[in-house]
């Protein structure tokens, strides 16, 4: 249940702000009536007067000359509407937010998606609004209530259907664990982020049970259900490590992991890629394709080179902070059991 006493300070607040949203929009009317009325006044001035009547020549000319005169639009009506105008708009969408808020925590079960929206909006508006401010905390702690209770519903469905496939579901929501692969679930957005260790690999996952599983299969088959073949991938490695050795002139035995996965990719392309490069003859080779190859043919059993095996060296904490210094490999069968590989080196030892 909700807590009664946010739910009565929202509903005092709610009622506040439609108040002052109708003052608001209620001064916009009487300006633009005054600034209508001043307009219409003239032009009926003008065409009385256009009838040449006698009786009020003296009056009417003295009317027409103070109307010319008068400041009143220029000086009082134009300036102000444009701020009374932001003002309404702001109104509007905090009335607003707040009325959803209210309506989100009152339902049977809170809408978390609902109320997740209303308390973005609030939390992003500019008004210095102490009392709002004052609620937004309360707000976060059932959001956050109510998306762990999401999670918990979701989680449960989503280890039965993995369960039926022999795999284990990990984690707490809203980041599941599914083997090698970390799902980042957004309740409220109604999406998740797939990733392979630390490298996304999917940024948009519709949040159902099914989607989810559907996305997973196809990732672990794009990523871990290839036949590579070990020695040539190494041998690739082993060039591309040369080649970006040459192309910065050093002597060093390690270079930059990703300078050398950029350099793979390219040695991977198809000849008609490299004759006439295009998108349709562009060959796919993923940072989660490399980071689970390079662990497979350099860890644990590594393959060798010209008598050489290729060594990963653990990024410091600033080159884990830069995806162009860094590469996560997983290690193990979680997706946070690995390491930040920023350099590679080929020797005989380390």
């Amino acid at each position: 249940m909700p807590d009664a006493t946010l739910v009565a300070e929202l509903e005092r607040l709610r009622e506040s702000y439609s108040q002052r949203q109708k003052t608001t929009n209620g001064l916009l009317a009487a300006l633009k009536g005054t600034s209508s009325a001043l307009a219409k006044a003239q032009r009926a001035m003008r065409e009385y007067a256009a009838q040449g009547e006698p009786t009020a020549n003296g009056a009417l000319a003295q009317a027409q000359q103070a109307l010319a005169a008068s400041r009143l639009k220029d000086e009082a009506v134009d300036p102000l509407l444009p701020e009374l105008r932001r003002e309404a708009k702001a109104l509007t969408a905090t009335a607003a937010a707040l009325k959803d808020a209210l309506a989100a925590l009152r339902a049977e079960t809170p809408d978390v998606i609902k109320l997740g929206r209303a308390y973005e909006q609030l939390q992003a508006g500019k008004r210095p609004d102490p009392a709002l401010r004052a609620l937004l905390p309360g707000l976060a702690q059932e959001l956050d209530a109510g998306q762990r209770a999401l999670g918990h519903t979701f989680g449960l469905a989503l280890r039965h259907a993995l369960a039926e496939q022999g795999v284990s579901l990990g984690g707490r929501p809203p980041e599941f664990e599914l083997g090698p692969f970390e799902l980042d679930a957004n309740f409220v957005g109604r999406s998740a982020t797939l990733s392979y260790g630390k490298n996304m690999v999917n940024k948009r996952v519709p949040l159902s049970v099914e989607a989810v599983v559907g996305a997973y299969q196809r990732e672990l088959k794009q990523i871990t259900g290839r036949n590579e073949d070990g020695p040539r991938w190494v041998e690739q490695l082993h060039s591309a490590w040369e080649s970006v050795r040459r192309r910065r002139g050093s002597t060093e035995l390690r270079a930059n992991i990703v300078e050398c996965y950029l350099e793979m990719v390219l040695l991977r392309q198809p000849k008609v890629f490299r004759s006439a490069p295009s998108k349709s003859s562009f060959a796919d080779y993923s940072r989660a394709q490399f980071a689970h190859d390079f662990f497979a043919f350099t860890g644990r059993r590594p393959l060798l080179h010209k008598g050489l095996r290729a060594f990963g060296h653990v990024a410091t904490k600033s080159q884990t902070d830069n995806d162009e210094r860094s590469i996560w490999i997983v290690e193990g069968d979680n997706a946070h059991a690995g390491r930040y590989i920023a350099d590679l080196s080929f020797d005989r030892d380390e």
